[in-house]
């Protein structure tokens, strides 16, 4: 279980909205042409890292069919940008919501490589996949672990190491885990140039 924070790191859809607007212009800073080429020319022209916001209606489906409410962090991000690219090195897309699922059903590839494991398997039977295809990283969220303010566990999983899920209390903080990993490789100085 995951070390419960008395304030999630982000939580409000303004907030989300002026972080990541600083995160796309951080990255875009001193993105390299290969990580360019791997955005659309909306995301380029608009210095947006993130997709158009989603709706209430879509986050309700996106619930309805999976059986649970999502976190509040998870689903105000999503109000804020329906998905993400870059969030962290090694995790290239961070799925809409209409793309994310129970990880058995959302990823059985990856499933069936893990559901030996009787430990592991019991805690990813209950995590969400949130993100795409990357260099064998997942961001989940624990839908066993879930705090009295309603954040989930969230997870960042280096599945090709063979360690557990590395916990973080939410969803917000995950995302801020990510920012600090792309920081700690691309310093920012205070007047905001790489």
């Amino acid at each position: 279980m995951a070390k419960r924070e008395s304030h999630p790191a982000l939580v409000t859809v303004s907030e989300w909205r002026e972080f990541l607007r600083g995160y796309s212009d951080d990255y875009l800073r001193v993105a390299t042409e290969q990580q360019l080429g791997r955005l659309d020319d909306v995301q380029r022209e608009n210095r947006w890292l993130g997709h158009e916001p989603a709706d209430e209606e879509a986050i309700r489906a996106a619930e309805k069919r999976i059986g649970v409410r999502l976190p509040p962090s998870y689903r105000n991000f999503l109000l804020a940008s329906n998905g993400w690219r870059h969030i962290a090195p090694l995790l290239y897309e961070l799925l809409k919501v209409d793309e994310i699922g129970w990880l058995p059903e959302a990823d059985p590839d990856l499933w069936f490589m893990w559901d030996h494991d009787d430990d592991l398997a019991e805690q990813l039977k209950r995590c969400v996949l949130l993100s795409g295809p990357a260099d064998g990283d997942y961001w989940l969220l624990d839908g066993g672990d879930i705090g009295p303010d309603g954040e989930w566990s969230a997870c960042w999983w280096l599945a090709s190491s063979g360690l557990d899920p590395e916990p973080c209390p939410s969803f917000g903080a995950l995302v801020v885990s990510g920012r600090e990993l792309f920081e700690y490789g691309h310093p920012i100085r205070p007047d905001g140039r790489a």
